[in-house]
């Protein structure tokens, strides 16, 4: 069969007979989903999915049955929302192993795109995988992303089956300031801060249990701005620890976030204890997320010591409903 006769047969209407549906659909008997409801559900699908606004009904059959869900999925190669087009571009398969090239292309694409772990992957078998950037074309605004899922059980790939990615956001404009001072005075805060408790936190670095005993500053005035949208906005002493406290503004927007420690003239490196996050959710829909690192320091020896970090931001996030059917079968 030639190319154009499997795509015309991949993308003409479906239509199971009742006994193919059975069969497909076998496997997703449960107490409270008889049989015929569930045809009756993968029957509704096959029109359902070829409608863009009833198109959350994918969501309920690949609950039910992801292999009846792709199966129904109708294909499509690419997908434009919000001025960005999401495509396939390649496709390669081999044993256990599928690879597939998805270009996202548009004028807020950028070279340090990045799909702020908002992309899906949907296969009808037991699957690991991952998404990375491979490459970006200045001329035409078109980032690539490699995407390669392997089955877990280390079987052949079945054959004439089918990917969905999807992708809800994407984040562009962003920057990497590393190994900054921070201009800060550190002897200016050698005394004890004032604390704040009652919000969710959670953190880590080399002292993880730290993280839920030791108290969080609270916050005020920004205090010095090393890299745009993270301000420090507090600084000093709690339970004879010194702490500095990051903003990231609304860190579920655009991933503001940074690392700090504290290095003397000589250029020896004093790492934080651990460092701890918490949100102060604030009034109607304003959000803001914190970073605070810890160190053990004495404030003798503040005036000896710099400020550095290293920091990331963003200048937009773009939002969108992208999503793409394809074959996994060798080809373009």
């Amino acid at each position: 069969m030639n190319i154009s006769e499997t795509y015309r047969r991949l993308n003409a209407p479906v239509a199971p007979s009742s006994r193919l549906l059975e069969q497909t659909l076998a496997k997703t008997r449960r107490p409270r989903f008889p049989l015929r409801r569930l045809i009756g559900i993968a029957a509704a699908a096959a029109v359902l999915l070829a409608t863009p606004a009833l198109a959350a009904q994918y969501h309920l059959l690949y609950a039910l049955s992801p292999a009846a869900a792709q199966f129904f999925q109708p294909v499509q190669r690419s997908c434009t929302d919000n001025g960005v087009t999401v495509e396939v571009s390649a496709v390669r398969v081999e044993g256990d192993t599928a690879q597939a090239y998805i270009a996202l292309r548009g004028d807020t694409v950028d070279a340090g795109c990045d799909l702020f772990d908002s992309a899906s992957f949907h296969f009808p078998f037991d699957q690991t995988g991952h998404c990375e950037r491979t490459g970006f074309d200045p001329e035409t605004n078109t980032a690539f992303f490699l995407v390669t899922t392997q089955t877990m059980d280390g079987s052949a790939i079945p054959q004439g089956r089918k990917m969905t990615f999807s992708l809800g956001c994407f984040l562009s404009g962003k920057q990497a300031l590393e190994g900054a001072v921070v201009p800060l005075a550190l002897a200016d805060h050698a005394a004890k801060a004032e604390t704040v408790e009652g919000f969710f936190r959670g953190g880590g670095g080399k002292n993880p249990e730290l993280v839920d005993s030791v108290p969080m500053l609270r916050p005020g005035e920004a205090l010095a701005e090393p890299a745009p949208g993270l301000p420090v906005t507090a600084a000093g002493y709690a339970d004879g620890l010194f702490h500095v406290q990051l903003c990231r503004g609304d860190a579920g927007e655009l991933d503001n976030h940074g690392f700090l420690w504290l290095e003397n003239r000589e250029g020896a490196r004093l790492d934080n204890l651990c460092s701890a996050e918490f949100t102060d959710l604030g009034e109607g829909d304003a959000r803001l997320d914190y970073q605070e690192f810890v160190f053990d320091i004495s404030p003798e020896d503040l005036g000896d010591y710099t400020l550095r970090g290293d920091f990331y931001t963003a200048a937009a996030r773009i939002d969108g409903n992208w999503r793409i059917t394809f074959p996994l079968e060798n080809g373009g």
